[in-house]
This record gives structure tokens, sequence and C-alpha cells, in this order.
């Protein structure tokens, strides 16, 4: 029925699309394409229409949530506790875990959905006429949100508007919404300030092997520090290395990270006593350059199957929180000079690392190692954060239940909050962790398979051991 639905929700809004094209003679040709075409029109619109309708029931289903999350923080008598999560991000997280859509992504709809400005309204009333895309719809309240409210409409009008009888290119529109808000913002110091806070550095493996690091930092510190990885790259090639300037530069940032400057450093002076950057950085005529590019030692942790390590098998191979790499780039950095290695027990048919005895009345060391063994990553649904980032979470909280390795659990900082304060129900049964959401979703989660992506897929999916003797609670809001 639905297909159906939708077949005709597409011819009815092409023929709209038709009424509207010049009355010319067409070849059959062209008539067969710009058939096509006005389906492909006629289907961006479609969308448009539909996620209007899905920005509905966001601002509905947040409004539920906080409704909900008021009556309860009423009946706790107390001040709000530490940690204690918005509904904004409570509607974040249950989007997010229900779809798989980013947690920013989903707040950006959020606040598109929920904003109460003519500027909102007017992408709203746009997307319910499948006028614009959501995700042009997003990034243009994202750009207005902190604009006065009478700026909105007008920044809509002149980001969208037709060129040649077309919508704008993505680097018209970028263009067009980048010169509205600057000519509208009476605020730039201050959002500079807030851009500020956005600074960090992102690292993150492709599946090619290859890295990309990515740093967000102020503009001139970022256009300074190219130009200076192009000064010493030019003046490697200058000296005779033969790769390209963008494999120079690349290797000129990551070396310095690793290894520090360039040795020898020379640096002429300016006229005015300062120093000339990207002038006589390396001026020697020593074969300096031939040193960059040179790998590290191997200081982050990778999962190698032993018959990866002694070439018996080409599997790959993770480099847990990152990524994975190949075979064969997993045996050169394990051979690079200085590497280390750490031996983690895994059992051969679930995959999970090997439960050590340990007990403890706080948190040692050893325990904290043996728990993010065992986890991997957050035991939150969909959460990949690496079990090093996370708390170690008491299932049972304490003082109710014991500090020990089989009450503790890797929780990402917000989902640690989302158990303390009550806002999801959480219960641990063996190695299994179920989740109880606020729109009553229930999703378990279970230790890291280290095997997973290596194991003969020809053999059937391992099955989990309830029967680990962790202890289990009730799907109850914990104490406080």
């Amino acid at each position: 029925m639905l297909p159906t639905l939708v077949t005709e929700l597409v011819e009815a809004v092409a023929d709209d699309l038709l009424a509207a094209q010049p009355d010319e003679a067409r070849t059959e040709l062209e008539s067969m394409a710009d058939a096509d075409l006005r389906v492909v029109e006629s289907v961006e619109r479609c969308k448009a229409i539909l996620d209007a309708v899905g920005l509905e029931a966001l601002a509905r289903l947040r409004s539920t949530i906080e409704a909900g999350e008021l009556a309860r923080f009423a009946d706790l008598g107390r001040p709000r506790p530490a940690g204690w999560i918005d509904a904004d991000h409570l509607t974040a997280m249950e989007v997010s875990t229900a779809t798989g859509l980013g947690a920013h992504e989903v707040s950006s709809r959020l606040d598109l959905a929920t904003a109460r400005t003519p500027g909102a309204a007017a992408l709203r009333g746009r997307l319910q006429r499948g006028a614009v895309t959501l995700y042009r719809a997003c990034t243009i309240q994202a750009a207005i949100a902190a604009l006065p409210s009478e700026c909105g409409p007008r920044i809509v009008d002149s980001a969208l508007r037709p060129k040649d009888g077309a919508p704008p290119s993505p680097s018209l529109f970028r263009q067009r919404l980048t010169r509205a808000c600057l000519a509208a913002d009476r605020e730039a110091a201050e959002r500079r300030r807030a851009a500020r806070r956005r600074r960090g550095a992102y690292a993150q493996i492709d599946h090619e092997g290859l890295g990309v690091l990515t740093v967000v930092n102020d503009a001139d510190k970022i256009i300074a520090a190219m130009e200076r990885a192009d000064a010493v790259a030019r003046a490697a090639r200058a000296q005779g290395d033969p790769r390209d300037l963008d494999s120079l530069r690349a290797d000129v940032i990551t070396d310095i990270l690793m290894f520090g400057w360039p040795e020898p450093v020379g640096a002429d002076v300016s006229p005015s006593g300062s120093t000339a950057a990207g002038e006589g950085v390396c001026r020697s005529a020593s074969e300096w350059f031939t040193r960059m590019g040179r790998r590290p030692a191997a200081t982050v942790t990778l999962v190698i199957p032993f018959t990866t390590a002694v070439g018996l098998t080409d599997a790959p191979c993770e480099v847990p929180g990152h990524g994975w790499v190949t075979a064969e780039h997993a045996r050169r950095i394990m051979l690079n000079d200085g590497s280390t290695w750490r031996r983690l027990a895994v059992d051969a048919d679930s995959g999970a690392a090997a439960h050590l005895e340990t007990h403890a009345y706080r948190p040692t060391p050893a325990m904290r190692a043996h728990v993010e063994a065992v986890d991997g990553t957050c035991l939150a649904p969909g959460c990949t954060v690496p079990a090093a980032r996370c708390d170690l979470d008491h299932d049972i909280p304490w003082p109710h239940g014991p500090t020990e390795v089989t009450n503790l659990t890797s929780k990402h900082r917000p989902h640690h909050n989302l158990h303390t304060n009550g806002h999801w129900l959480v219960r641990r049964d063996g190695d299994r962790v179920r989740w109880r959401t606020k729109a009553g979703r229930v999703y378990d989660t279970y230790p890291k398979d280290w095997l997973d992506g290596v194991r003969d897929t020809s053999l059937a999916p391992p099955s989990r051991d309830q029967s680990t003797g962790r202890r289990a609670t009730d799907l109850e809001p914990p104490p406080f």
C-alpha cells in the first residue's frame, strides 16, 4: 500500500512540475530525459514534505519527553542533581539511538522544529511546500539562531533566491548565507567567542588505511601553521626530496607532532627583528629531509589476531576508537622500532576479552584495565566511544552495589548520567546490559567482540553466555 501511495504522490508532484515547463517542441529523447528529470525533482520535493512531517513529530516527541521529565523531577522534591540531562539532549539521544542519525544532526533538526522565530517558521513553511531541502533548512537555522529574530526571513529569502531560473548552487548558497549573516550580525564579537569554544582535534581512519586529522582552531593559527608546513615541505623539495608537496606537507605536520621540529632549525630574522615564518626554516645542506615520514613506535592499541601477526592470514586489524587498517599495515606498525606488545586473552567463541578475577573496595588501576578490556567501548546502545575514555559506572549504584568488576560497566559520560539520574533505566544480567529509554524502547548491549570482523563469516554467530555471575537489577530508577 505504501509504495503505491508514494508512487501516486511522486506522479502528482511531477504533473505539477510539468505544467510549469515552457511549451516548446521537443525531440523524443528530450521528452524522455525531461520525464526522468521531473521524477528526480518530484522525489526531492516529496522528501522535503516528508521531512516537514518528521519535524512536527520530533517537536511533539520533545514536548512529551519534557512533560515526563518535569513531572519526575517534581517528584524528587530536591534540587536538580549534577549531570541532569535536559529534554533537548534526551530527545536527541532517543532519536539517535533509534535511527542511527548523529546526535548533532538530530539536534539541528530539533532546533529547526522547535524554534519560535520568524526565520524558523519561514523555513518550516518552505519544507511543507517542498521548496527547500532539510539540509539547507538546518544549515540556515544554525546560521540565524544567534542573530536578531527579525533578520531571519530576510536571510532565508536571500540565501534561497533562485538564480537563472534554478535553485542556487551549493557554493552560491553558502556565499549568500555567509554574506547575509555578516550583514545582519550585530553581535559578531560574541559569536566569535562562542565559535572559539568549538576548537578541538579529531582523528579518523578511512577504509583505505589512511588517517584524517582535523584540527579546529583560530583562523590565524591554522593559516600560520599551514604556511610553516608548506615552507618546510618546499625546503625539502629544494634539497632534493622527490615527493609531491601535498605528501610532504602531510609528513611535516605529523612528524612535528610526533618527533618535534625538523633539525637543523635555522631562522632568518626580518629587518624588523621578528622571525620570518617560512624563511630559512631548514638551511643546512645535510639530508635532514630523509628522516621525514618515518613511522612511530606503536604506542596505540592495535588488535591483531595471532595468525595475522605471523602472516598466516590477512584479516583486517582494528585500532580501537579510530578504525581499521589492512593486515600488511598492521604488521608494519607492529614491527616499528620501539613498538611494544600487550597480550589480550580473547575467548575464541564469543570474541569477548577473558574475565579476570579481581576484587577491591575501590576501583583500582587493575580493575579499570580489566573492565576496559572486557567492554571495549561504552556499553550504551549504538555508542562506540572507547572504554578508555569512559567512566566506570556501578550497575547497581554504590553503596547498594559492590565496587567490583562484576558490577562495573564502561559508560560514556552522557550515558553514565542517563543511568545515574534515572533518565533511562538500566539492568545488568550476565554479560547483557538492557536499556529502557523514555519512549519505552529496549536495547540490549554486550561487551565488545574482539574478533568481530576477523572471524570466519561462514561460521554461525557466537552465542552470548548469560551465566557469568554478574549481578542483575530490576528496571527501576536507581537510587541517587
